[in-house]
């Protein structure tokens, strides 16, 4: 995978988090926020193909991912620019053993092949990553 360059805003992190899902042949979407739906909702959902072991019954199953992206720079912010309602259903993401993340930049788009890689060893640490990340500005 080609290594891109520091984004400089919201909309480039969120070329990059599309970039992320299609390498993996996942299906995703931008839910369209227009105030009368749920708030807090991730800038782009999406479920990525995962091949289970032949220990694990050889099938493929679709593992919930979402990301709320922020612009570069927010990080020294309460819960890293994310409202209380976008912590919140992050929360709820990764409580329902989804994977749920902020992300501001490339190292967040490899943080998210290392949370996959977690739970294909059997162990889903993605809530733990996100409440570490929050937690130091929350």
């Amino acid at each position: 995978m080609t290594r891109l360059k520091f984004p400089m805003t919201e909309n480039k992190v969120k070329d990059l988090v599309k970039k992320w899902y299609d390498a993996r042949g996942a299906w995703s979407y931008a839910p369209i926020q227009n105030g009368m739906g749920e708030h807090g909702i991730p800038d782009r959902v999406g479920c990525v193909p995962v091949k289970i072991t032949p220990e694990m019954v050889g099938k493929t199953l679709g593992l919930f991912v979402a990301v709320e992206s922020k612009k570069p720079g927010r990080r020294g912010e309460k819960n890293c620019g994310a409202s209380s309602a976008q912590v919140n259903q992050l929360r709820e993401i990764n409580v329902a053993h989804g994977v749920g993340v902020l992300a501001d930049g490339q190292s967040d788009i490899e943080v998210l092949d290392a949370l996959l890689s977690s739970i294909f060893a059997g162990r889903n640490i993605a809530g733990e990553v996100f409440e570490r990340r929050i937690g130091n500005n929350g």
